[in-house]
């Protein structure tokens, strides 16, 4: 049977972030202008690639795999995970704002609009749980509570 991730995603900025970000072009030109219009075209194109790819590869991974759930670079089984819940809407952006717990593990992207959290259930593990940024958190909560009955 092939093993494939029941759940994948890039906390990659919105599409809108990047149009946004298209500003750095006019910008590079008037600084390089005076020196050459070769040059200002050549900067604001490699600075404007280098900042997408530096967005692109410093986005958080999601990942739920093989029974394993990972968020950025940190890994834990679902086994030691509770019940998964789908945060979105009022309760998530208090969640991003004033309701963070120091001890949780946070993967937390600004443009995200929902989050899961998951309880840790494992007694020797000091985080009490996981708070992990999603595009779809029904989706990501249902895929950890199918790994947790399967396993």
């Amino acid at each position: 049977m092939e093993s494939v991730p029941s759940h994948r995603e890039r906390l990659v900025p919105p599409w809108w972030m990047l149009a946004v970000l298209l500003l750095i072009v006019p910008a590079a030109l008037l600084v390089f202008l005076p020196v050459s219009i070769e040059v200002g075209i050549a900067v604001a194109v490699v600075l404007y690639a280098g900042i997408v790819l530096a967005l692109w590869l410093g986005a958080p991974v999601v990942e739920l795999h093989e029974g394993q759930l990972r968020a950025g670079r940190a890994r834990i089984g679902v086994d030691d995970l509770g019940t998964a819940d789908a945060v979105v809407g009022d309760a998530a952006r208090a969640a991003m704002r004033s309701g963070w717990d120091p001890a949780d593990h946070h993967v937390i992207s600004p443009w995200m609009r929902s989050l899961v959290r998951v309880a840790v259930t494992d007694e020797d593990d000091p985080t009490p749980a996981w708070v992990i940024s999603t595009r779809r958190p029904e989706r990501l909560a249902a895929a950890i509570a199918a790994a947790q009955t399967r396993g």
